[in-house]
């Protein structure tokens, strides 16, 4: 007989036990999992032998990298709920709770705006999983989420995937696999031949249903395909509350795989991309979220122009002319309140704070990005932000004019009055001196990746 290639009978018949393989077992038998089983057999068995999720050397790989306003979370590999121990070489697999940690952290970052999950996971165990999702939804409200699929993102992987604000993937790129698949294993046969009899005593005809030492029975597998189903629904319905889907279309897809354009055309994904393409429009400034495209305000009203009279209506009574020039006036009353109407509301809006998604792209796009923390504390509206901006490239002119342009920035940070530097610029270009004494602001300002607590915790969690 030939050896069984399986995920399962590989992982329990290698003999080596040890607390990563009870782990796995706990995690992965008569368990709901939301996984694509091809994958996950593969990538599972690598990380038990550390090629997986491993640098150089055995390093674990970077978990987490802000750059800027942006940060990257690195999805790899199976997914766990909670935090497990890292193998001897490589990393410990992407948890749920690990990624809670991180949601807690960026949340409490003012300076982060967007957060990428760059994704290349199989999916993994369901428990906690809609935790997590439901959690990303409410951080949206906050902040930008953005899934970057290179090259795949299954079941569990496309359960995180579909919470996010918006999916971009590869041309290569695949997701889906929205189900769900119970394992169960039957040693029965094996004992047989080996001369070895399980017996249970126990209380409760169910205590005991599913156990790996006899043949699955009706009524246990009629409960673990009762609690898939479960599972099923409660996976497909959140997948289309989040990415405004009907049910039935998610539940249609019968967990299939959808690949590159085809992904959108399902409705699975939104944007054809590379990581780096994603980056460079994120950095850019020129970033405009998917989902936050209707904006409030009021339309530009469009009033109904009344036909010309013919000629033999010229000859109208005068009471009839005098109730028209009536109307006209009312008409006119009418256009001037609603023109005001219109005014006020521009006023209005043009007074509430900026999303700070936006802050963020506008500060980025005229070269405020040092001032995006302070921008976003002090919650700057619009006429704040288009002021800011105008007052920055009118130092930078300035500055230029007088052949000082590296001056501009120190300016700029300092949120010197464009009077105030035309003066001092003035004064010291007469006297024949440079500015020397204004210090440039902190290039460094900002959360780092190092000290942040998300960070810390798989720097403990994966040290070898």
């Amino acid at each position: 007989m030939s050896k069984s290639t399986s995920l399962l009978a590989r992982l329990f018949s290698r003999g080596q036990g040890g607390p990563l393989v009870s782990q796995i077992y706990s995690r992965a038998i008569n368990r709901p999992l939301l996984v694509e089983p091809g994958m996950a057999e593969t990538l599972i068995d690598g990380w038990l032998h550390g090629r997986v999720d491993a640098g150089p050397a055995g390093e674990p790989r970077e978990v987490m990298e802000k750059v800027g306003h942006i940060a990257v979370l690195d999805v790899s590999g199976p997914l766990v709920s909670r935090l497990a121990d890292a193998p001897a070489c490589g990393a410990a697999p992407v948890s749920y709770e690990g990624l809670m940690l991180a949601f807690d952290d960026l949340e409490a970052d003012a300076n982060i705006t967007h957060i990428v999950l760059r994704m290349e996971t199989p999916g993994g165990e369901a428990a906690q999983l809609f935790d997590t999702t439901d959690r990303m939804v409410e951080l949206r409200k906050t902040k930008t989420l953005i899934a970057m699929v290179d090259d795949y993102a299954y079941s569990g992987g496309y359960g995180l995937a579909a919470a996010c604000s918006e999916i971009w993937l590869t041309r290569t790129g695949g997701v889906g696999s929205v189900g769900v698949v119970i394992g169960h294993k039957d040693v029965s046969e094996k004992n047989a031949k080996e001369g070895v009899k399980w017996t249970y005593v126990h209380s409760g005809a169910m205590k005991v249903a599913g156990n790996p030492n006899e043949p699955l029975s009706d009524s246990a597998r009629t409960f673990m395909q009762a609690e898939s189903d479960r599972i099923h629904e409660l996976f497909t319905s959140s997948v289309a509350a989040y990415r405004g889907m009907d049910v039935a279309a998610v539940r249609g897809t019968e967990a299939g795989l959808f690949f590159g354009q085809a992904a959108i055309d399902a409705g699975l994904a939104d944007h054809l991309g590379t990581f780096r393409e994603l980056m460079t429009e994120l950095q850019g400034g020129t970033y405009t979220r998917r989902r936050a495209s209707i904006q409030s305000g009021a339309a530009a009203g469009v009033t109904a122009q009344e036909p010309e009279k013919e000629d033999d209506e010229v000859s109208s009574s005068t009471a009839e002319i005098e109730g028209a020039a009536t109307d006209d006036d009312a008409a006119g009353a009418a256009a001037s309140a609603a023109a005001a109407q219109e005014q006020a509301a521009a006023e209005a809006a043009a007074n509430q704070p900026l999303d700070p998604a936006l802050l963020a792209e506008q500060c980025a796009s005229a070269g405020l990005g040092d001032m995006t923390s302070l921008a976003i504390r002090e919650k700057w509206t619009a006429s704040q932000m288009t002021a800011a901006a105008d007052g920055a490239k009118e130092i930078r002119n300035l500055c230029t004019a007088a052949g000082l342009p590296q001056l501009a920035t120190g300016y700029i940070n300092a949120r010197a009055g464009v009077e105030v530097v035309r003066q001092e610029l003035a004064s010291r270009l007469e006297g024949g001196s440079t500015i020397s004494s204004r210090q440039k602001a902190d290039a460094n300002t900002g959360a780092s990746a190092s000290g942040s607590i998300y960070a810390a915790t798989y720097k403990r969690r994966n040290a070898r």
